[in-house]
């Protein structure tokens, strides 16, 4: 919700924005890893991290949008085999997922909680979307 909020014309209607169509695997595969690595081309920060967490929420919510919320899962995979491929070296070097909370550099507590909510609720975002894929039709 949060950078939603901040950047709404960034994380809001992905497939629009990338000018892709939701009905090919191989599209929104190579269209979700394009952005991926334009996202990283500078190297890796948890600001970028986050932001591709919030990419892959916002693809996965249009995909359920759209009536096509098989391609959720495409997404997921997609992003786990990126995150395996790219980011997981740069994860242990850091200890682990648990150093996001050491991401801001202030001493107050106000500010660190106020980011580490930004990305909790952009990868709540992303596990939404993933349940109501699982959800069984009635």
């Amino acid at each position: 919700d949060e950078l939603e909020y901040i950047r709404p014309n960034v994380y809001r209607n992905i497939a629009r924005q990338l000018n892709i169509s939701l009905h090919s695997e191989t599209v929104v595969t190579d269209a979700f890893l394009a952005v991926a690595a334009q996202i990283f081309t500078a190297g890796i920060t948890w600001g970028k991290v986050v932001s591709l967490y919030a990419v892959a929420a916002g693809l996965a919510v249009d995909c359920v949008r759209h009536a096509q919320p098989a391609m959720v899962h495409t997404i997921v995979d997609c992003l786990g085999e990126f995150v395996r491929k790219t980011l997981v070296t740069w994860l242990k070097r850091r200890g682990g997922w648990a150093d996001i909370t050491k991401c801001v550099v202030s001493t107050d507590p106000s500010l660190r909680s106020h980011w580490l909510v930004a990305a909790i609720c952009s990868f709540g975002h992303f596990l939404k979307a993933i349940f109501f894929v699982l959800l069984p039709e009635r």
